[in-house]
């Protein structure tokens, strides 16, 4: 395994340098090494060797823990699984709802607000004996006011001057309530309407409203993006499936080669080094298989979380390359993605949102109305809290605040520009993403008709090279040489296969087009074509 390579070299190293003597470690003797260390150095690795291939052993294989029904998958259905059961397009969709209710928030600004509340109070005073009798209240009233109210004809026989004081103390405060009371509630309704805010509660809304469509497209840029992910983990998967397939092919040709050597080693007819050099492309090819096998076993782990569906749930794959039908034209493809780019239509929402933000803060500056309405009732509160209904309207305008709007206006148009900006910036960025998909897609093809090209000599030279060995003529290395140049090739072909595929569907999500949008399943491309089949 090629993997191991490091890791044995490294352990090598650590069981030689371990088995130094004082004396080999020291200045004089640095660098130099006995046979004896040397051999044990050896034995070291082929310790560490044989406790590898015990542990590997022990190990169950991953295909083995597969169970249920398997699914079977195109890239279509796979995006349609993964647009359908991926957990990205829940919380997309929350995400949704969750700025949607910011517009239900600011509309309640301008609804009325209606509310209602108890009091209740229960209050332990020092004294409370405010009564005096005729020299009391009555008098200190009287002398304080000096004639005014109290005084004159009031206090003579009037208000404060007939059965009020006789009989006593206690008669005037009873009446009035003004003695304190041990317990004391109040229970009030009260209606607010905002009458005219500046338009800063329409901004508001307005606002909101943007901001939930900006999000609605965030939502198609996040099901856009998850689309692309489907189709690149299918194809990955694909592709290590038929590199495992070339994998299998190839250890089974020198499977092969490596018999016919032996035979004709034994009759006399080749040297041992070819035998010898049959068993070591052998077992370069068979760590090349379980390399495929685990590439393999890795798309499919990242197919399945995609798709979400358990991860023990057998995949079969159907390969078929989708291709996009597209113009040359690049300017085209820029134009209809400026339209179709969910990213844009968010960003675009963004700014109008951020523009009504502005209209927000200036209706700070504009004066601001409302009405009132309240009931209350108090309960031992006698004259100092009358029950009853209260109307009132106002009206506020804040001219001075210390410059806080003006900062906040600021602020404001800051962001806007801020978004104005991104919108330029990411109408580049779209563009260098669409000529980048275009050049990989026309690399893919022109790959694809060479490797082709060298797939077909390889295979030519791989017969002639064994009909030269087989009359006696040619020679194992020659035959080994040319298994290997066609490996290389159908190693090259699939990944120009996978390129091809991967490069469209870029090119899909560079100018916003979705496979949910178009109902037919494209042609069948001819192999080897230079152009995309439509």
């Amino acid at each position: 395994m090629k993997w191991m390579i490091p890791v044995l070299a490294l352990i090598a190293s650590a069981a030689v340098m371990g088995q130094e003597s004082p004396s080999e470690a020291s200045p004089e003797n640095e660098g130099v090494y006995t046979r004896d260390t040397l051999l044990e150095g050896s034995n070291a690795i082929l310790d560490s060797m044989e406790a590898v291939e015990n542990f590997l052993a022990t190990q169950t294989d991953s295909a083995e823990e597969l169970s249920g029904d398997p699914v079977t998958l195109t890239a279509r259905r796979c995006v349609e699984l993964a647009l359908s059961q991926n957990a990205q397009v829940a919380v997309a969709q929350d995400d949704v709802v969750a700025a949607q209710s910011k517009i239900g928030q600011a509309q309640s600004q301008m609804k009325p607000q209606l509310k209602a509340s108890m009091t209740f109070t229960h209050t332990e005073l020092n004294t409370k004996d405010f009564s005096s009798g005729s020299g009391g209240l009555g008098g200190g009233l009287g002398g304080g006011l000096g004639g005014g109210l109290l005084g004159g004809s009031l206090l003579g026989g009037g208000l404060l001057g007939g059965s009020l004081l006789s009989g006593g103390g206690g008669g005037i405060t009873d009446s009035l309530g003004l003695e304190p009371e041990d317990d004391f509630r109040m229970d009030k309704v009260e209606l607010n309407q905002v009458l005219y805010a500046g338009g800063q509660i329409r901004a508001a809304i307005n606002a909101a409203k943007y901001l939930a469509e900006s999000q609605e497209w965030q939502k198609a840029a996040t099901l856009a993006q998850l689309e692309y992910q489907a189709k690149q983990a299918f194809y990955d998967a694909a592709a290590s499936e038929a590199l495992v397939s070339v994998a299998e092919a190839s250890v089974k040709s020198f499977e092969r080669n490596l018999s016919d050597a032996q035979e004709m080693f034994d009759v006399g007819m080749v040297s041992s080094f070819e035998v010898l050099r049959s068993q070591t492309e052998l077992g370069s090819r068979q760590a090349s298989l379980v390399e495929a096998r685990n590439i393999q076993r890795l798309a499919h782990a990242n197919l399945r979380r995609i798709i979400a569906v358990p991860q023990n749930t057998p995949l079969v794959l159907e390969p078929k390359l989708d291709y996009l039908p597209y113009t040359p034209d690049i300017d085209e493809l820029v134009t209809h993605a400026e339209e179709h780019r969910p990213e844009i239509q968010s960003l675009k929402n963004g700014i109008e949102a951020a523009k009504a933000d502005v209209e927000r803060v200036r209706g700070q500056y504009k004066p601001q109305a409302g009405a009132n309405i309240q009931w209350q009732n108090v309960d031992n509160g006698g004259f100092s809290q009358p029950d009853g209904w209260t109307f009132s309207v106002a009206g506020q305008w804040d001219i001075y605040q210390g410059g806080k709007r003006k900062h906040e206006l600021v602020e404001s148009k800051a962001r806007l520009q801020s978004l104005e900006d991104q919108l330029r910036d990411l109408e580049a960025l779209i563009e260098l993403d669409i000529t980048q998909a275009y050049i990989q897609i026309k690399d893919s093809m022109a790959r694809i008709v060479s490797e082709n090209g060298t797939r077909e000599l390889a295979q030519e030279g791989l017969r002639l090279s064994e009909l030269r060995f087989q009359e006696g003529v040619g020679t194992q290395s020659e035959t080994l040489d040319a298994e290997l140049a066609l490996t290389n090739a159908e190693r090259s072909l699939v990944q120009a296969l996978r390129d091809l595929a991967v490069a469209n569907a870029t090119l899909e999500r560079a100018i916003g087009k979705s496979w949910q949008d178009v109902a037919p399943e494209p042609a069948e491309p001819a192999v080897g074509t230079a152009e995309p089949v439509e």
